[in-house]
């Protein structure tokens, strides 16, 4: 099939946001705790058994006052932990005695006969190590113990590396390094003891050297080379539905997520695990400083998740979300004047993060929401005119300066919506959106599914300014959601289709946007998907090919001559391949060839196809 299209210079349809393409981050599928933060140890407070905030237990399930129930299993009160002895000892939990009373689990093991008791820690399925140092910390004390050894083993338990700790009868931080000599993948941790007594551990972490940028405690390096691929003009966290929690108490509360690590009680997730919050508020907005980006900041307004039988605050309740909602926004732009930018210096950045936009809500609805949501935004907007505010729905005679929409589709729902975002209304911030059914975890056909709405978003984007896909991250250990940008394992990445789409997206994004003449049409076997743009000395085309017969598509440029092009095309054999951890660029983009010939390009596309082309100009 041939198609000809006509680009047209002179005729400008929109100038896109240049942050427009950014990512939206939630604790889903493990993508913080054994993922992006870099921390190898499970279960570092002993609090992982604790039962949701203000829940009951009864019959394998826990119930919300409300009536919501989620499943739990509560037999194992030290997950990730395991007793090793040669001899009788044992290992439970206790809070007795705290350090933190608000932290107050801690694991007690004492050795009654025999040479020693070890308390071990598998990590999060598996500690992989590789030859370099590991740094970290335990908070212990012991009653009859002197000593006690930290290490790393074998999964069949022969001795890596270890050190020998000096204990007292008092709560003692104690810092660590331990040096690996080889690389293994499914290593453990060890805290053990020779002498008879009892140990109390009140915390234990453990880091590789090797994190993003060398900072302590800090982010895994492969996983934020992930990230910087994508250029993400801004990040919106803390997330979708855990903002909002299972009920008011289990939801995100911002101030519990900051200050020493090992004072952060972390919350139940409501993806099924608990969250530590060593990704906290600080380290969300370290994130997007180190990712050069924009932040976006989503503030509870007062309502539990509304998919699970939603706990909606009263009038109390309502002024103390609102007032959290402007602590935390003082707390990340706020100067070291105010209360509470004084206090991100105390934590060690007295420079203000980039605040851009604050979302109200997260996939709220209804009457409860609206009145929310305009108390929110006439109170945010009072004290932070230059913020973006964002509505998640259309609110009845209320200021909007953007309103969040999201889409899960299966791959024929983008290629269909040719009339999306047509005529004028409020400016639109696609929040989340994939191809996520049909596609298996995600393969070239929901890519290029992807494509055709980033085309539309793109060729609209007086009305679509911002958009990020979701979700982000997956380790492949803990797949809650069925597709997922980032996939990994403890030691291994890689990227779906839809990654290597968001990152041309981003990469080679235009200063305006063009006209062009290429109208797709619904449902049809074979389309062709176009937008045009304009940056400095090239012109940018992108297109996406979402249909079984292979299209060359001739451009023309109006009144304009070519010196040149180049091509990044995505394209497989089969519509259904993808990348995986044994194979991460399997489908990938690669360098195509560019027909130049009398002031043309043309450009062969397979099926189920995308590529971006650009043009020099004369």
């Amino acid at each position: 099939m041939n198609k000809k299209v006509t680009i047209d210079p002179g005729h400008v349809i929109g100038r896109p946001n240049p942050k427009m393409w950014g990512i939206f981050y939630e604790e889903i599928n493990h993508a913080g705790d054994g993922g992006l933060y870099a921390e190898l140890i499970r279960n570092r407070n002993f609090a992982e058994a604790n039962l949701p905030e203000d829940t009951v237990y009864a019959g394998g399930k826990v119930r919300t006052l409300r009536g919501h129930t989620e499943d739990f299993d509560p037999t194992n009160p030290l997950p990730g932990w395991t007793l090793l002895c040669d001899g009788t000892a044992a290992m439970e939990r206790t809070r007795e005695n705290p350090r933190n009373p608000e932290c107050p689990e801690q694991l007690c093991m004492s050795l009654v006969r025999g040479e020693s008791s070890a308390a071990v820690n598998g990590g999060y399925w598996g500690i992989p190590l590789k030859p370099q140092s590991y740094y970290g910390f335990v908070i212990l004390r012991g009653e009859g113990i002197t000593h006690a050894e930290i290490g790393l083993m074998y999964s069949g338990g022969t001795v890596i590396c270890s050190k020998e700790l000096e204990v007292t009868e008092t709560f003692a931080k104690i810092p660590f390094t331990l040096d690996c000599p080889a690389e293994t993948p499914n290593a453990r941790f060890f805290v053990r003891i020779y002498e008879k007594g009892t140990l109390y551990l009140d915390f234990v972490t453990l880091f590789p050297a090797d994190t993003d940028q060398s900072r302590p405690f800090g982010f895994r390096r492969d996983l934020m080379e992930k990230l910087r691929g994508m250029k993400p003009g801004f990040i919106r966290f803390p997330g979708g539905c855990v903002v909002e929690g299972i009920n008011l108490a289990n939801a995100i509360h911002w101030k519990k997520t900051r200050g020493p690590i090992e004072d952060r009680p972390g919350h139940w997730d409501l993806w099924s695990y608990r969250a530590t919050d060593g990704l906290g508020m600080l380290e969300f907005c370290q994130l997007a400083e180190d990712l050069d980006a924009d932040i976006m900041y989503v503030v509870n307004c007062g309502m539990s998740c509304q998919g699970r039988q939603s706990e909606p605050a009263d009038e109390a309740g309502i002024e103390y979300w609102l007032q959290n909602a402007l602590d935390g926004i003082e707390y990340i732009c706020g100067d070291t004047s105010t209360t509470y930018g004084a206090l991100r210096a105390a934590d060690g950045h007295p420079a203000p993060f980039r605040l851009r936009y604050v979302e109200i809500g997260n996939e709220n609805w209804g009457p409860e929401y609206h009145c929310r949501y305009r108390r929110f935004y006439d109170a945010i907007k009072a004290k932070y005119p230059d913020l973006i505010l964002i509505a998640d729905q259309p609110v009845p005679d209320a200021p909007m300066d953007m309103v969040d929409d999201h889409y899960y589709t299966v791959p024929q729902a983008f290629p269909n919506m040719t009339e999306a975002y047509e005529g004028n209304g409020v400016p639109v911030y696609v929040g989340e959106y994939a191809c996520n059914t049909e596609v298996g975890y995600g393969n070239l056909l929901g890519a290029v599914s992807d494509a055709t709405f980033m085309i539309r978003m793109e060729n609209r984007c007086d009305r679509v300014r911002i958009a990020s896909y979701a979700p982000l991250f997956c380790n492949d250990h803990d797949r809650k959601w069925p597709v997922n940008l980032i996939n990994f394992d403890g030691s291994r990445v890689f990227g779906i289709p839809s990654y290597e789409v968001q990152r041309l997206f981003s990469a080679y994004s235009p200063e305006t946007v063009l006209y062009n003449d290429c109208t797709a049409q619904k449902g049809a076997d074979s389309n062709l998907f176009v937008t045009a743009g304009e940056k400095a000395d090239q012109y940018v085309i992108k297109a996406a090919n979402f249909g079984t017969e292979a299209i060359t598509a001739t451009f023309s440029l109006k009144d304009k001559k070519v010196a040149s092009a180049e091509g990044w095309l995505l394209a497989s054999e089969f519509p259904t391949d993808t990348n995986s951890l044994l194979d991460p660029d399997y489908v990938a983009a690669v360098k195509a060839p560019v027909c130049c010939e009398n002031g043309e390009v043309s450009f062969r596309f397979p099926p189920y196809s995308f590529a971006v082309i650009l043009v020099n100009k004369a």
